[in-house]
């Protein structure tokens, strides 16, 4: 029933929900914005957090997260304290347009479950929208190097998650002055 009552909210707001897909590193938060541009698309969830434009409005990072496992979890808001925070931020917040990035369908029908909103009537592939070449250098910058996109700027990430601003500034340091180049650890 109360699922029920929940869709009826969204739907009456008139909200409509798009997923962007594609496997883990093939630069889903990188298009992030793009896509948002081009639909019209207020407001992104992706890897537990929930942005609107340049700010982090609620959630917390699974790129954070030192465990595979717990990346996932945080990913589909698996802590009931996190999802209630994004939850509530939604039904705060005043937009028609909502983009969900996941790995997989399953994945981003799973998270609108959990954050109590009606499921994708869109679904972007990410090959749909990113060569093959695109893909493939995304791909190897998360293989090689262990980059993450956040789809905000650096001084949001900076505020908000002090060691992943940190450990980019260590990889940058490291890239132009060697490897003996580092930061005090915070």
């Amino acid at each position: 029933m109360m699922r029920l009552f929940n869709l009826l909210f969204w739907y009456i707001r008139g909200v409509r929900i798009y997923a962007l897909v594609g496997s883990t590193g093939t630069g889903k938060s990188f298009r992030a914005k793009l896509v948002a541009q081009k639909y019209g698309i207020e407001m992104i969830i992706d890897d537990g957090l929930l942005i609107r434009g340049d700010q982090l409005v609620a959630g917390k990072s699974a790129k954070k997260e030192a465990l595979y496992l717990g990346a996932v979890k945080t990913a589909l808001f698996h802590d009931k304290a996190h999802r209630d925070d994004v939850v509530k931020a939604l039904q705060r917040e005043k937009f028609r347009k909502l983009l969900v990035i996941g790995t997989s369908e399953r994945m981003t029908s799973r998270i609108c479950e959990r954050l109590q909103i009606p499921q994708p009537f869109k679904i972007i592939k990410i090959e749909d929208i990113a060569t093959k070449d695109e893909i493939e250098k995304a791909l190897q910058s998360r293989q090689i190097e262990g980059k993450h996109v956040i789809p905000v700027p650096a001084l949001e990430i900076r505020r908000n998650y002090p060691s992943i601003f940190y450990d980019s500034v260590r990889v940058f340091l490291k890239k132009s002055f060697g490897s003996g180049a580092s930061l005090p650890r915070i």
